[in-house]
């Protein structure tokens, strides 16, 4: 597969999960983050192409919100090492300004911008 992302991704060291706004199911643990996407690993196969609007339940406080609501698609989603799990890529798709700047500022705080 050939990566075309724009940025850099950044592991997280904090436990994230992407949460299914519409379902409250976690979606998995997101592993890397950047203003454009997210890789998460989750316990179920994500079919490509399907959107969510995701929650992102931040480690902390910004701006006094503990949360993002962004809407994300499934680029890809492959079988994970551990065979238990897989690995999902995301794109984020009409961000409002609002969320990404928030998002932007969270990146920062938590030193996870490229």
């Amino acid at each position: 597969m050939i990566d075309i992302r724009r940025r850099p991704r950044k592991n997280t060291p904090h436990n994230v999960k992407a949460i299914d706004h519409e379902s409250g199911r976690a979606l998995g643990r997101i592993v890397d983050i950047t203003c454009n996407g997210m890789m998460i690993v989750a316990s179920e196969a994500l079919t490509p192409g399907r959107k969510f609007l995701v929650r992102i339940n931040l480690p902390a406080m910004v701006q006094n919100r503990s949360e993002i609501l962004i809407e994300a698609e499934t680029v890809w989603c492959n079988q994970d090492q551990n065979p238990r799990f897989f690995r999902a890529g995301f794109k984020f798709v009409n961000i409002s300004g609002e969320e990404g700047y928030l998002l932007e500022e969270v990146l920062h705080k938590f030193s996870l911008v490229g």
